[in-house]
């Protein structure tokens, strides 16, 4: 079976995906390619339609997967309050492995593989969750 997708990345960078449809030929997908292109939205990203291959009764995705957060990390040693915004996998009892790598120019608090302990604390921005103790 043949997938066709949309994928555009938008003014922010974000990647915004649409599965199309599911056909049983190369050809057909092509031909939902041509009918659609000229659709609002499609006619002005002409190049984001994309077509992949799928065997069918096979598992295509074999391992599990992890819940991601971004978290604020503070910087050890800057000489101010400086934190870096940081991904972080969210473990069981509300605890966070840090997700490297850390820059070569920066030293964080808290080592990415670390488990740490978060609280949400009131920023400039809003609330938003920082990495305050290891766990």
């Amino acid at each position: 079976m043949y997938l066709l997708h949309h994928v555009r990345e938008d003014d922010e960078y974000r990647e915004d995906a649409k599965l199309i449809g599911v056909y049983r030929s190369r050809a057909t997908a092509e031909q939902a390619i041509t009918r659609l292109a000229i659709q609002p939205g499609f006619c002005d990203y002409p190049q984001g339609f994309e077509i992949g291959e799928m065997p069918l009764d096979r598992d295509h995705w074999e391992e599990g997967f992890v819940r991601m957060i971004g978290v604020l990390m503070p910087l050890h040693n800057a000489g101010a309050d400086v934190w870096r915004p940081v991904e972080a996998e969210v473990l069981p009892l509300e605890r966070f492995k840090i997700i490297g790598p850390m820059p070569n120019d920066e030293v964080w608090r808290y080592a990415p593989g670390s488990i740490v302990r978060c609280e949400v604390q009131r920023r400039e921005h809003g609330e938003t969750l920082v990495a305050v103790a290891r766990a």
